[in-house]
């Protein structure tokens, strides 16, 4: 009878222990659930909520997104806020066109001339239509190379349809020779019936709507990490941004004398050689050369990288410079080069801030007004 009471004493003091171990990693596992919420919910009312795209009305840049610099982030209205958009003439797209109707101006590019920016008048082409009461068509980039895409329009006969007065051809500067120094097939060609429901159906993916997010996500760990590493190193590079010291503001945002740009911006830099660039003014002559034909002018506007435009107004500049334009400028043209590098420079030089938003590779709506108050079309 003694072993058997022993034995329930033995049971009943496992049992206590098993309840107290169950205990101790209830408490355990409550003290991290309590952390991890209050950690999430920390960051992300300092950080994430003022850098992501959290509210369909407001959007932020992609570097700042990038780099979750909250001093840098340059808040500001979405697409989809129409107030944004107040030029009193708007560019159209193909599927609003109507049968048989005519344009003055054709435009294709990549992301700045597809507003990937947002902000007030994102699309460049707005401020060509208003500044020249033109009727101007945007044509997203469905077969790769622009160029190669306009030789389409005209084999197709679609050229002869729209009876352009002038092409517009857009390139961010970094992506210019890997887009444009291939040779080039300018006998391509499409059935115009394809072609024309090819464009129709066109979505500008720059425009789709970001998934929402909800304050426990993956990227609040990223944003801790990356203040964390700027209170010990104020400049410094990240995956895709650098950070750079300027002599004086040139942005609106709370800090306003850092330069954030796209690594890619120097990465890139060792593609520009004069046999590169050669290669490229080459192509853009052959396509001017055949849309002669139709008595339509060819415009080349490459879109000044952020870092290029800027490069002459960092402190203590250890990276290359970009010699893009330099070269460019020098070589015999069928087409006209819009300078975006030597007319936003010159605003530069006037003080205009905001020219690029600082938390974005691309720039603002006063790059847009300031070019083409200067691009005459002829």
């Amino acid at each position: 009878m003694k072993h058997i009471g022993h034995i329930k004493q033995v049971k009943q003091f496992l049992r206590v222990l098993k309840l107290s171990n169950y205990k101790k990693y209830v408490y355990i596992f409550s003290l991290l659930f309590l952390f991890s919420i209050g950690f999430h919910l920390t960051v992300w009312n300092v950080i994430s909520k003022k850098v992501l795209l959290t509210d369909k009305q407001i959007y932020r840049g992609d570097l700042g997104r990038t780099s979750f610099k909250v001093d840098s982030i340059n808040s500001r209205p979405s697409y989809l806020v129409k107030e944004a958009r107040n030029l009193p003439k708007k560019h159209i797209v193909y599927k609003d066109l109507k049968p048989r109707e005519t344009v003055d101006v054709i435009t294709i590019g990549d992301s700045f001339a597809n507003a990937a920016t947002q902000g007030i008048n994102p699309y460049f082409q707005d401020y060509i239509a208003t500044y020249n009461d033109f009727k101007v068509l945007n044509i997203l980039p469905h077969f790769g190379n622009f160029i190669e895409t306009i030789a389409v329009f005209y084999n197709s006969g679609l050229l002869d349809e729209l009876s352009p007065k002038a092409i517009v051809i857009e390139s961010v500067e970094r992506f210019c020779i890997p887009r444009f120094i291939s040779k080039l097939d300018l006998s391509k060609n499409i059935d115009k019936s394809r072609l024309k429901k090819i464009l129709a159906k066109g979505i500008n993916f720059y425009q789709t709507k970001d998934p929402y997010i909800s304050f426990i996500n993956s990227q609040n760990f990223r944003a801790a990490s990356f203040n964390i590493q700027r209170v010990y190193n104020n400049y410094g590079n990240y995956k895709f941004a650098i950070l750079s010291p300027m002599k004086r503001d040139y942005f609106s945002t709370k800090d306003s004398n850092t330069l954030l740009f796209h690594r890619e911006d120097i990465e890139n830099n060792y593609l520009i050689t004069n046999e590169n660039i050669q290669s490229l003014n080459n192509n853009f002559n052959k396509l001017a050369n055949k849309l002669k034909n139709k008595g339509i002018k060819l415009y080349f506007m490459p879109a000044v990288d952020k870092y290029n435009l800027y490069e002459p107004y960092i402190e203590n500049n250890s990276y290359p410079k970009s010699q893009f334009f330099e070269i460019l400028r020098g070589l015999p043209k069928e087409y006209e080069l819009i300078d975006t590098k030597a007319i936003l420079s010159q605003e530069l030089k006037k003080g205009v801030k905001d020219l690029y938003y600082a938390d974005d590779t691309h720039w603002s709506y006063k790059a847009s007004e300031a070019i083409f108050k200067k691009v005459k079309f002829e």
